[in-house]
């Protein structure tokens, strides 16, 4: 679909935590304007029928997206609704930008991808706001330009806020497991300040239960530490995931070149202030990526908005994507069985 208009109309499929969270940075944004809303949860309509009451309400995924009211379509709908609900939106002619992962496992992840080539006029994303947080670009465009030489190894972490309840522990169980969903962000990511189509080729991951040991009866683990190989034998991706981080959340990247490197986010700041006291010196950290990522959310809403308006060239890349689930994929699976496995692409 080719938009010619100044403004651009969105529907929005899901208005959970992560959808809700889509609209309201929607709504402060310009040019962009939500004309219908889907969920299945009525306590989900009823706070978008309060917050959004010009949208156009739907129950039924068919029907919302064959609508003609708007141009691109939102998905924040649970995981393992998100591979057949793109090629569903594509097939009507929608612009599409999905919350990650594009989908849980990797042959549908990748059957997306292939799907979406058959579309070139449709603007395919799926969101991984650390491509749009300013210190990752500003390192990414340091990458670029060769400033620390050619990458040999790319190391990242997500540590979560220890939450011990009921709600956490459901999520954990239908989650795809810690490196498909939480260390997803810290693939992708490498993958990004990478900057080049490299395959991956092998996958070892380990892992531990120590503090919540009813995630090993859901096949996971609370800390996971994953290691994976490129098949030009050059670059090595190390991915460490944590949800029980009693201090709040730590988002942290290093990029290691042969002339130098490059460390991103490597204390757990929310702001660039100590505080000193009775208590001695300290930062203050934030609990959740929320707080360190609001701007990224923002920013990548907006670059979805350009890049179908005026054809802004985004950060986005699908096959990375892609790549991303396909490596989480085979991290889980050596954690099963406990020794490397070959990562699997097409």
């Amino acid at each position: 679909m080719t938009v010619t208009r100044k403004e651009l109309r969105i529907g929005v499929a899901g208005a959970g935590r992560m959808g809700r969270i889509h609209i309201m940075n929607i709504l402060e944004a310009r040019n962009l304007r939500i004309t219908a809303i889907c969920s299945v949860i009525p306590v989900e309509l009823e706070w978008a029928r309060d917050s959004v009451p010009e949208a156009e309400l739907f129950t039924s995924f068919e029907e919302f997206i064959s609508k003609d009211t708007f141009d691109a379509v939102l998905i924040v709908t649970p995981n393992g609704l998100h591979a057949q609900q793109v090629c569903t939106a594509l097939a009507n002619r929608k612009h599409v930008f999905c919350e990650k992962p594009i989908s849980p496992d990797a042959k549908s992840a990748w059957a997306v991808y292939h799907e979406s080539l058959k579309y070139p006029h449709l603007k395919v994303a799926c969101g991984f706001p650390r491509r749009y947080a300013p210190a990752y670009v500003a390192a990414a465009q340091k990458v670029r330009n060769g400033e620390i030489g050619d990458i040999i190894t790319l190391r990242s972490q997500t540590t979560d806020l220890i939450m011990d309840n009921d709600y956490f522990v459901n999520y954990i169980k239908t989650s795809g497991g810690i490196f498909v969903d939480c260390c997803i962000h810290d693939i992708d990511v490498c993958l990004f300040l990478l900057g080049k189509d490299s395959l991956p080729s092998h996958a070892y991951a380990t892992g531990t239960t120590n503090v919540f040991p009813v995630f090993k009866e859901f096949g996971d683990v609370d800390d996971g530490m994953g290691l994976v190989n490129f098949a030009d034998g050059k670059t090595i991706i190390n991915v460490y995931g944590s949800r029980d981080n009693r201090h709040g959340h730590h988002s942290m990247t290093e990029v290691i070149g042969t002339k130098g490197r490059i460390l991103i986010n490597g204390q757990p700041r929310l702001y660039n202030i100590d505080v000193s006291d009775d208590s001695g010196t300290r930062m203050e950290g934030p609990d959740t990526q929320m707080e360190v990522f609001e701007i990224a959310f923002k920013k990548e809403i907006e670059a979805f908005r350009d890049w179908i308006l005026e054809d802004k060239q985004p950060n986005f890349n699908l096959k990375d994507a892609a790549k991303a689930v396909s490596i989480g994929a085979a991290l889980m699976d050596s954690l099963h069985k406990k020794g490397q496995v070959d990562v699997v692409t097409c």
